[in-house]
C-alpha cells in the first residue's frame, strides 16, 4: 500500500492545510485590485482524511466499502473568483476515486499532484468545496481536510502582485 508523502514538491515541509465546512464555503484572498492569472498549485490529502479514507474510522467508511466494490469518491472543487466574487470558473480534482470498473484502477492521493488552475481566467479569491460519497444524515463522512503547496501565478501575472507580495514571497521560501 502507497504511504502519503506530506514533503513539498521541493522536499521542504511547509504547506497549506485546509478544512473546509459545506455550509461556510472557505475563499481565500489573492491579490491586490488587479486580480492574477494562476498557474496552478500542487495539491495532496490531508493524513486525516487519507487515513479514513484507507481504513474507515468512527464516522466515515472504507473506501470502496468490504470487498472494494463501492463507488465511492472525494472530490476538491477549485473555484476562482473576479473582482466583485462573481465565479470565473472551476476546477475539480479528485483525491480519490473507486469509481472505476476495474478496481486496480481506484485510488486515494499519496503524491503532491499538480493541478492547472490557468482555466479559471483572471481571480481576486479562490474558493475550495470538498464533496464525497461517503454522505450520513449530518453531511460529509469523510474528514474534510486537503493540503496545497506552491500556488503560483502565470509570469506575466507577477508584475500585478507588486513589490510587497513579491517580498513576501522571498521570505515564505527561506
Amino acid at each position: 500500500m502507497d504511504r502519503l508523502r506530506l514533503l513539498e514538491p521541493d522536499g521542504s515541509t511547509n504547506y497549506a492545510i485546509s478544512y473546509v465546512v459545506s455550509w461556510d464555503p472557505q475563499r481565500i484572498q489573492l491579490v491586490p485590485p488587479a486580480g492574477v492569472i494562476l498557474d496552478g498549485a500542487y495539491f495532496t490529502n490531508s493524513v486525516y482524511a487519507y487515513g479514513s479514507m484507507i481504513a474507515g474510522d468512527q464516522f466515515a467508511k472504507k473506501f470502496g466499502g468490504p470487498d472494494g466494490t463501492d463507488p465511492d469518491w472525494f472530490l476538491l472543487t477549485i473555484t476562482g473568483y473576479g473582482a466583485g466574487l462573481e465565479p470565473t470558473g472551476s476546477v475539480e480534482f479528485y483525491l480519490a476515486d473507486f469509481r472505476f470498473p476495474d478496481s486496480q484502477d481506484d485510488y486515494v492521493v499519496t503524491d503532491w499532484t499538480w493541478v492547472d488552475l490557468s482555466g479559471l481566467g483572471r481571480v481576486h479569491a479562490l474558493g475550495f468545496d470538498l464533496t464525497s460519497s461517503d454522505v450520513g444524515d449530518y453531511g460529509m463522512n469523510t474528514p474534510s481536510y486537503f493540503a496545497m503547496d506552491e500556488l503560483v501565478p502565470e509570469p506575466g501575472s507577477l508584475c500585478l502582485l507588486g513589490m510587497a507580495a513579491l517580498a513576501a514571497l522571498r521570505r515564505r521560501r527561506r
